[in-house]
């Protein structure tokens, strides 16, 4: 797929909160992607093994019970033409930013709550250019969910805001 080159389809959601689902559902609902959710990475996976075809991007949750982004990001690796990832969390630190970049990010950063413009922004970047020459492995994206009381630290404040 060419950057820049408009991309629908379907966004599956890997997520262990309900009220999330429901937001994302209701956010992807007004707009051309389809949305499908699981609340487990075993789940995530399964459909996405019996569907890679169909989704276009992963949004992930940091943590869940059964494992994290990591698990789903091996396997969209071993996934030709697999969908690009997208990885959320409630909290984002420096650590947490590093290693999503260190190991293939998409570059992104949203508030909470989720912001219907900026999920299907994201949603809409991460489709376009994760198959993009010169980004072979952008795979990764992160959504940080933080609170009206940022918990980030400067360094984040800048990299979000484009100043690092």
């Amino acid at each position: 797929m060419r950057y820049g080159t408009p991309a629908h389809g379907t966004v599956l959601f890997v997520g262990s909160d309900a009220c999330e689902h429901s937001l994302l559902q209701q956010i992807f609902d007004d707009s051309p992607w389809e949305f499908q959710g699981t609340f487990t990475i075993r789940d995530g996976l399964d459909l996405l093994r019996r569907n890679h075809h169909q989704i276009s991007v992963v949004i992930c949750e940091r943590c869940l019970p059964d494992g994290d982004w990591k698990i789903v990001l091996t396997e969209l690796d071993s996934t030709p033409d697999g969908p690009t990832l997208i990885v959320s969390s409630r909290l984002a630190d420096e650590r947490l930013w590093a290693e999503v970049l260190n190991l293939g990010a998409f570059d992104l950063l949203l508030g909470s709550p989720f912001v219907p413009e900026e999920v299907l922004r994201v949603t809409q970047c991460a489709s376009t250019a994760g198959g993009e020459v010169g980004h072979p492995r952008s795979r990764a994206g992160l959504i940080s969910e933080l609170s009206d009381e940022p918990r980030h630290s400067p360094a984040i404040a800048r990299i979000a805001a484009g100043n690092a």
